[in-house]
């Protein structure tokens, strides 16, 4: 169990806050002090991998961008199927961890956490980016060799030049039929 909120930052005015935690059931429960208020449960998680490498980019990103996958498809016009036999990326699991103190030694403050995700689709290759706080995400893609149901390539950009990130990842892949 985590320290309560708090104890990591003061912006809640001295007043308890309800946090998010993951326990060792594999549940993600909001506490409130003792109480359980709600919880997701990860218990029945299963997807289909022929492959996996785990990007364990403790290599920190200090005011740069990292490539978790690239599948480096690229849209044709009609649109392809994805190659046959070839390992895809389809599934990630990935953590952002900030440090406690920047580089000159002073405390981070909650509000200054930010990293951006940046999600490529395989079929456009249009981006979304996404502002981030201490990130922890699963997704998976289907199983499917339409390139519009891909994420093509997924970049953490972190724009604080005065502290780095760590960034681990868990990329599970797919051969296309």
């Amino acid at each position: 169990m985590i320290s309560n909120l708090n104890d990591i930052c003061d912006c809640c005015g001295g007043d308890s806050q309800p946090i998010l935690q993951l326990f060792n059931d594999k549940c993600f429960k909001v506490v409130d002090g003792k109480d359980t208020r709600e919880n997701f449960c990860l218990t029945d998680f299963a997807f289909p991998t022929d492959g996996e490498s785990c990007v364990n980019l403790t290599g920190t990103i200090d005011g740069g961008t990292v490539s978790i996958f690239d599948n480096s498809v690229i849209p044709a016009s009609p649109v392809q199927l994805l190659d046959s036999g070839k390992l895809y990326a389809r599934g990630i699991l990935i953590k952002v961890t900030y440090p406690a103190n920047d580089n000159n030694s002073e405390e981070i403050l909650i509000a200054n956490k930010s990293v951006r995700l940046i999600i490529e689709r395989a079929d456009t290759l249009e981006l979304t980016e996404y502002p981030l706080y201490n990130f922890f995400a699963m997704f998976t893609n289907p199983k499917s060799n339409d390139p519009s149901e891909l994420i093509n390539k997924i970049e953490i950009v972190n724009p604080n030049t005065d502290y780095p990130v760590r960034v681990s990842a868990l990329v599970v892949y797919g051969l296309a039929e």
